[in-house]
């Protein structure tokens, strides 16, 4: 069925493509690129009539659906039906509404998902967010590097006319090799946008100062805490150039931008608690990220509440370890989920978290009540993980506002729900 599945939607894709010839902005990585996004679609979406993929539809079955203007996945074989249907309708007819400009994420979870999504969505633009010394799915692949590689086939794939939006700072980003243009960003000083300052005051948002051509662009991001939203800004602020955007212009268009759900976004918690929610996903890079975030806002206590990184293969013991030893420097209190929570409990412990304020469970559904009794006014509390480890359900525990869950929290979908 999905190998089907798949041949129809490359098939009808391809041909719309074709067909309507949208401007194709891609974006790969392995943090980041949900995020760089919706960045990219807040920022410009005012300008031309605009699609972007929906969620993190970035699979070889997801990726295909922004094209034919579906923003959601079928759940069974009817609304696949129905997808396939509404596709060959937008293939055989004149639709005077579709995207001039196209935001698709693309996945790179096993080797070749690149090569075959780049085959056929041809990006006239192609983002690179990082990839990292230990990125997400590496357990499928046999080393960083390969993973690397496989992201660098989307710039490979950029025409001459393109553009390569590359982030410096990686190593493996910044090798990547294409024959078209290509804009660096990052805080190294070599790259075209360059991150000169970023500060992290409150809640209530940073305070970015990006470089360009030897002129600064101030810059302040609502709602969005950490060096991650940094990364961000600069990508985005790449993009515009790319486009032709009036650099002067850029930054109240990424002003525009606000965190996605599950992301390092606010939630106000219980007990006049404030949670920095990132229970979407976890990867090395983006743990750091948001444990410095952590560590930087004002909070009377800083708790971390902290799950499973899944899919590292044999990097997980040590890169749960360094975790551990990261937040044991500041944070009052450690909760870890998941079978390699004891790893990060060791680890705190070693870095001198005392036994008593680390805690490990295997199951997110089992912090609560030890959680609940901890909590006081002011508390910061940081909640991330992989998804399979479910580390929203620990928000809406401790939330204030419960019956909100369907727009705060992520993954509050009743198939969701019911696993």
């Amino acid at each position: 069925m999905k190998t089907v599945l798949q041949f129809l939607l490359r098939k009808i894709t391809k041909k719309v493509i074709k067909k309507y010839n949208p401007f194709v902005i891609a974006i790969t990585g392995s943090v980041g690129k949900t995020s760089t996004k919706e960045g990219v679609y807040s920022a410009f979406s005012h300008l031309k009539r605009t699609a972007k993929s929906g969620g993190n539809l970035n699979t070889e079955i997801g990726a295909p659906l922004v094209f034919l203007k579906q923003e959601r996945a079928g759940q069974s074989i009817k609304e696949w039906f129905f997808i396939l249907l509404k596709g060959l309708w937008i293939l055989l007819k004149r639709d005077s509404n579709y995207p001039e400009v196209v935001v698709v994420e693309l996945a790179a979870d096993k080797p070749g998902d690149i090569q075959y999504l780049a085959g056929f969505i041809k990006p006239n633009v192609a983002v690179v967010t990082a990839v990292g010394d230990v990125p997400v799915h590496v357990e499928f692949y046999k080393s960083p590097g390969e993973v690397a590689r496989e992201k660098e086939k989307l710039v490979a794939a950029l025409p001459k006319e393109g553009v390569a939006v590359l982030n410096l700072d990686d190593p493996h980003v910044a090798k990547m090799k294409t024959g078209a243009k290509k804009l660096t960003f990052g805080f190294s000083k070599n790259a075209d946008v360059i991150i000169k300052k970023i500060n992290v005051e409150s809640i209530k948002g940073s305070s970015i100062i990006l470089g360009y051509k030897e002129k600064k662009f101030p810059i302040f991001l609502s709602g969005c805490v950490g060096d991650s939203f940094a990364y961000i800004a600069a990508s985005v602020f790449a993009v515009g150039i790319s486009l032709g955007i009036d650099c002067q212009k850029i930054p109240e268009m990424i002003e525009r931008m606000r965190p996605s759900v599950g992301r390092q976004f606010i939630v106000m918690g219980k007990n006049e608690t404030t949670i920095i929610d990132g229970s979407y996903n976890a990867a090395p890079p983006s743990m750091h990220s948001a444990l410095k975030a952590l560590k930087d806002l004002p909070g009377k206590r800083k708790i971390a509440v902290l799950g499973d990184m899944l899919e590292l293969g044999t990097f997980s013991a040590e890169e749960h370890r360094k975790i551990g030893r990261s937040a044991a420097e500041f944070c009052d209190y450690i909760f870890t989920v998941g079978e390699w929570g004891e790893e990060v409990r060791k680890s705190a412990i070693s870095r001198g978290a005392k036994e008593e304020t680390v805690f490990a469970f295997s199951k997110s559904s089992q912090v609560l009540e030890k959680l609940g009794k901890i909590l006081q006014q002011e508390d910061l509390v940081l909640i991330k993980g992989s998804q399979g480890i479910r580390m929203e359900k620990i928000v809406f525990g401790i939330m204030r506002d419960p019956e909100r869950s369907e727009e705060l929290l992520v993954r509050q979908e009743p198939h969701w729900k019911n696993k």
